[in-house]
């Protein structure tokens, strides 16, 4: 498949930006760390755990912020990469297919993934069919302006599927970008991106912001695995398919009410991974589209101190594939293959009124709705069911009960809920808030949280947290059938979780800063599947731990940052450890600048302690330790920035687990689980007009 950027898409961009009115270019502070002291780092404003702007030190719940500075600095060049700089959270590819980032956040995880929930600009992207992000989902970071993430359960403020944890990515602004932006990075595995921002002003009352990005990559094709199916007998080497094109394009208008957003993103084709049956093949691909209109309309003081958040949105998403599923064999004179595909319509409107006339108190009311379809369609040349299908021939088995992997499916959610922030004096607050959400397909449920905050003096915070969440079946944990891989229940349940949190913050001087957070959690009827058995309620897991977090600004021209995290979580009826989640990690990054206009960001990460399942006699995953490293030259020449980054510096070999067979007596049909990107290099140009 091409990997080269869409000519059309660029060609638009580029007379788009041209055409708007342009500002005179000033240093965007954003973009570099060294413009950020102590004092602004700790009073960033996050809105993710209240739904309204507060101060992180004071926010209630345990949450970090990447900023844009902090992405420039370490060289990142996709969002999964983002997440590796939060405490507690770990990246792995998904271990049943497509190698999608999955995220585990203090030893939470599943086959899906789905007890993450990832907005973008505070709208759900969930893909109904699997309760996660949609599939082969990436993102580029040029257009971001931070990530909030919050890992503490939020289910009563954002419903299902805050479950462990919720990351918001928050696109660039028009007070972001402040004028035109063009650039260009390349790099290895024939990685490519090009990017086009601009701002205008209309009318001295609208503001409009245009940004796209076209990116695209061969992926890594050492990544190779060796695959031995003894049941079906098929036995190689391959490399992972993991190249991807695709472009997103973004143009929002607002004034001080109205913000409307079109939002497209486009995969144009992407590669499988592992493939459908842990044989990768260079023919299966995966085509997927994401098309949203949001609209919002915030109206302050329509009475005395109440103020009303209107959202309205519609979303399309659409994700068609192909897989090989096994090489010629027998009748298939060219495969058994499955093109499987769905498109997902989502709609949805809140509304919130959020009033503070009460002396000290804050209380924010607020009710939705939201509708969501699921139309799937799939031609395979296999038949699952009686009546055989003619073997060899691709058959359109759309609507087929007795072929389609799952039928056409609608579910409606109703939720109402209510929090109140009280401010009882200068050094005590308290939130308190609840949610009800009804679903028209398996039920209701309420999920309360509580958080107390105390500021015993200005170097001291201290933070109490109590919180429930849920996690609502995704369809095809419920609806699945007539599939080889994954099967549907239709008697699971949700999934339910309390956690206990306590955090400190401690400033012992204006330089350096310390957080430590603990945790302590519960949950029941967690949902998992394996390869070809039905979706079920596993039972219970018990999680405890800490993360320690230290920032420290040694001067003017050198910032300290790292973590140490621990988590051990097992199942609570066995006393067994959770598979194949890391019980300890340590990060650290420093940023030097050695020159005027020029830096040095380097980051290490270590992996450590990842358990086999209790079946699985493989030996436990080795550890490791990544060290990354960015140079950069602000101003290199007019209007110009570069970078330089190298990721994994010493091409450390790094595996993510791959799934266990138990009727396969080499443990698995991929024994020494999947290895991840070697070392890559990275050339980038950024201009700002």
């Amino acid at each position: 498949m091409s990997k080269e950027p869409k000519s059309f898409f660029l060609t638009c961009g580029l007379i788009a930006a041209l055409t708007m009115s342009s500002t005179t270019w000033s240093d965007i502070s954003s973009d570099d760390m060294f413009e950020f002291s102590m004092d602004e780092l700790l009073d960033i404003e996050v809105e993710i755990a209240t739904g309204k702007l507060q101060k992180l030190s004071r926010a209630p719940a345990v949450a970090n912020v990447i900023t844009a500075a902090d992405i420039k600095a370490m060289g990142v060049t996709e969002f999964r990469q983002i997440l590796e700089m939060i405490p507690g959270v770990h990246f792995y590819p998904d271990p049943l297919g497509r190698l999608d980032p999955h995220f585990s956040i203090r030893g939470i995880h599943t086959a899906d993934n789905s007890q993450v929930l990832v907005l973008v600009d505070g709208h759900d992207i969930t893909y109904a069919v699997t309760g996660s992000s949609p599939s082969a989902f990436r993102m580029s970071v040029a257009n971001i302006a931070r990530v909030e993430v919050m890992r503490s359960p939020g289910s009563a403020l954002y419903g299902a599927d805050a479950f462990a944890g919720v990351i918001n990515v928050i696109t660039k602004s028009v007070s972001d970008l402040n004028g035109s932006q063009f650039g260009w990075r390349r790099g290895s595995f024939n990685t490519q991106e090009v990017w086009v921002q601009n701002t205008a002003t209309l009318n001295d009352e609208w503001d409009l912001s245009f940004s796209l990005e076209s990116n695209s990559s061969d992926g890594d094709d050492q990544r190779v695995i060796v695959y031995n199916d003894e049941n079906i007998g098929f036995t190689g080497s391959a490399s992972l398919e993991t190249g991807y094109v695709y472009t997103n394009t973004q143009i929002a208008l607002s004034n001080s009410e109205w913000a409307f957003k079109v939002w497209n993103w486009n995969l144009d084709e992407a590669g499988t991974g592992q493939g459908a049956a842990s044989i990768p093949s260079a023919t299966d691909f995966d085509k997927a589209k994401l098309s949203l209109l949001d609209i919002q309309n915030k109206k302050k003081n329509i009475l005395p101190g109440l103020g009303i958040e209107t959202r309205l949105s519609y979303e399309v998403q659409e994700l068609d594939s192909q897989f090989l599923i096994f090489p010629p064999f027998g009748s298939f004179a060219d495969g058994m293959k499955g093109v499987p595909g769905a498109t997902q319509n989502k709609g949805s409107i809140s509304i919130r009124s959020d009033y503070t006339n009460f002396q000290g108190h804050r209380l924010l009311v607020g009710f939705g709705s939201k509708w969501l379809e699921v139309k799937p369609r799939e031609v395979k040349n296999f038949d699952s069911n009686l009546p055989p299908l003619p073997l060899g021939s691709m058959v359109d088995v759309t609507g087929d009960p007795d072929n389609v992997f799952m039928l056409r499916q609608t579910r409606t959610v109703n939720h109402i809920l209510l929090q109140d922030e009280w401010v009882v004096n200068d050094a005590w607050a308290v939130t308190a808030g609840v949610r009800y959400d009804d679903y028209s397909d398996f039920g209701s449920t309420t999920n309360p949280r509580l958080a107390v905050i105390w500021r015993a003096h200005q170097k001291l915070t201290t933070k109490i947290l109590y919180g429930r969440a849920f996690r609502a079946p995704s369809f095809s944990e419920l609806y699945f059938i007539n599939n080889p891989a994954t099967l549907g229940n239709p008697d699971v349940n949700a999934e339910q979780i309390e956690t206990y949190e306590a955090v400190i913050n401690y400033r012992p001087a204006r330089t350096f800063n310390l957080v430590l957070s603990v945790f302590d959690y519960r949950i029941e009827d967690l949902i998992d599947r394996k390869f070809g058995v039905p979706a079920r309620n596993i039972g219970k897991q018990d999680g405890s731990g800490f993360e320690l977090e230290a920032n420290w600004h040694v001067n003017s021209k050198l910032q300290l940052r790292g973590f140490y995290a621990f988590q051990n979580a097992e199942d609570a009826m066995t006393a067994v450890d959770v598979p194949n989640a890391p019980q300890q990690q340590f990060y650290s990054n420093f940023h030097w600048s050695f020159q005027p206009q020029w830096s040095l960001g380097t980051q290490v990460k270590w992996i450590a302690d990842r358990k086999r399942a209790v079946d699985d006699p493989r030996a436990d995953i080795s550890d490791y330790t990544v060290v990354d490293t960015t140079l950069r030259r602000r101003n290199l020449l007019s209007n110009m920035d570069f970078s330089f980054s190298v990721r994994n510096m010493f091409d450390e070999d790094v595996r993510e687990p791959s799934v266990y067979d138990a009727g396969n007596s080499q443990g698995a049909t991929i024994a020494n689980d999947y290895p991840m990107p070697g070392r890559s290099a990275y050339a980038e140009i950024n201009f700002n007009y």
